[in-house]
């Protein structure tokens, strides 16, 4: 097989391109070199990215850690506290259906929208540290603090799977990993508590410290050009590796996706589903550690190891699916992490703080894994030509995991006795359980040949084959 034509990265100019089509028909554009378009490496492009991912994300995961402090703070109940998250899970996730169909059209840049969703993020933490009430918290740091984090968090996701077409499951799953892994650093002191004195000045630190890496990760951020190839590679040799899984059948659209079977709805079903699962924990846990008498370390302790293996979980399922298959590896995460959460509920009431941190860490790492192995599958159901815009609706079924899984959490502390709060990590863990059985379901559609109807609407027979 004739490779294409290979441009040195450090002579080529944006004419050095030469258009190649793979074995299913695929048109790809190989080169120039990312250093030619941008004036850098794609592995600098990769770390800002990552850089700014890494600072919103402690919008996310810091949040449940600090509610005890909001508590002591502000004087609002458990449940109060948590109607900002509430809101901010949905605008983080609802978003990103909206914000791909704009960078689709060229109406947005990658890196104008980064900056602008650190400087979101960056005021929603002022307002939750000088908020007078719950409904400048819920306006403030939930709408403003989740538009800006979904900005910054889908920018860059598409912007990594642009620039590594040969490489993309792992590196978005870099990118879901450094979402978590940025506020690792922080949550112990975080989690530990601040003084309600100090909160304002606590909350104007972490804004600057999200402001300063946000705006140097988004500085200089280009969108690679549609169909973009690495000209140090061969697509054509990369669409015939074979893996765990079949190469895709077909380049879908989003019409087309939804035509094939059922693949597509149970993709929003399991992200859902394990979000839920995965927010109420994020939310509650350190409540209910601290009411079921562990310490404050262990909360510490605990809410730490949930979001390092989370992060960690997001940059192994990629490895993991590769070998034993995307489908296998998602239910079999999703299902030792039903069970972990399981487990949780029957050892926080018991004050076994090492038992509690070892399931934090199963539980962290197969409800974390969920966002890059669905992104993997739904490539690998619908081709690589229409991913990021299918992905972006699968994704938005983010925010119906938040408004159950942490909606739920504030209800439950809002109407139960503390005695029956870890009832509601069982409960979250069932939510995992049925993801698992869902992913277990999921199987890959066939490639469909149709010719246009007389009123120009597309139809496809309900046929599906095993992944």
């Amino acid at each position: 097989m004739r490779r294409p034509h290979a441009p040195d990265p450090r002579s080529s100019s944006p004419s050095d391109r030469e258009e190649v089509r793979d074995w299913r028909g695929r048109h790809y554009s190989v080169g120039p070199s990312a250093r030619a378009l941008t004036g850098g490496p794609r592995s600098a492009i990769l770390v800002r990215a990552l850089v700014a991912v890494a600072a919103v994300g402690v919008l996310q995961f810091g949040y449940g850690a600090a509610v005890p402090s909001l508590i002591a703070a502000h004087g609002w109940s458990p449940a109060t506290a948590l109607l900002p998250f509430v809101v901010w899970t949905l605008a983080q996730g609802a978003c990103a259906p909206a914000l791909h169909r704009a960078r689709a059209r060229r109406e947005l840049r990658a890196g104008p929208l980064i900056q602008a969703g650190a400087l979101l993020c960056a005021a929603a933490l002022l307002v939750l540290g000088t908020a007078s009430g719950p409904a400048a918290a819920v306006l403030g740091y939930g709408l403003l603090g989740g538009v800006g984090a979904g900005l910054v968090y889908h920018s860059c996701t598409d912007l990594v799977g642009g620039w590594f077409p040969d490489r993309r499951t792992m590196r978005s799953g870099a990118v879901g990993g450094a979402f978590a892994l940025g506020s690792v650093p922080l949550l112990p002191a975080i989690a530990t508590g601040v003084a309600p004195s100090s909160l304002p000045l606590a909350c104007a630190s972490l804004a600057a410290l999200v402001l300063v890496l946000g705006v140097a990760g988004g500085a200089g951020q280009r969108t690679a050009p549609p169909r973009w190839w690495p000209p140090e590679s061969d697509p054509r040799a990369a669409a015939l590796l074979r893996g765990a899984d079949p190469p895709p059948a077909n380049d879908f659209t989003h019409a087309q996706a939804w035509a094939t079977g059922g693949s597509l709805p149970l993709l929003h079903a399991i992200v859902a589903l394990s979000g839920a699962s995965g927010l109420f924990t994020l939310a509650a846990l350190p409540l209910l550690l601290l009411e079921g008498g562990h310490p404050p370390s262990t909360a510490a302790l605990a809410v730490t190891a949930f979001a390092a293996a989370s992060g960690l979980g997001r940059l192994a399922a990629g490895a993991a699916a590769e070998r034993t298959g995307r489908r296998r590896a998602l239910a079999l995460l999703l299902g030792t992490g039903a069970l972990a959460q399981a487990g949780l509920a029957a050892a926080v009431p018991t004050g076994q703080s090492a038992v509690v941190v070892l399931l934090a860490v199963v539980a962290g790492a197969g409800t974390g894994s969920c966002y890059p192995l669905t992104r993997a599958i739904t490539e690998g159901h619908f081709g690589w030509r229409w991913t990021a815009g299918i992905h972006g609706l699968v994704y938005s079924s983010k925010a119906v995991g938040g408004l159950v899984g942490v909606g739920g959490a504030a209800l439950l502390l809002a109407s139960a006795q503390p005695a029956a709060w870890p009832a509601g990590l069982a409960a979250a863990g069932a939510l995992c359980g049925v993801a698992s059985l869902l992913a277990a379901l999921l199987r890959r559609p066939l490639p469909v040949r149709t010719t246009p109807a007389a009123h120009g609407v597309w139809t496809a027979p309900r046929r599906r084959a095993p992944m």
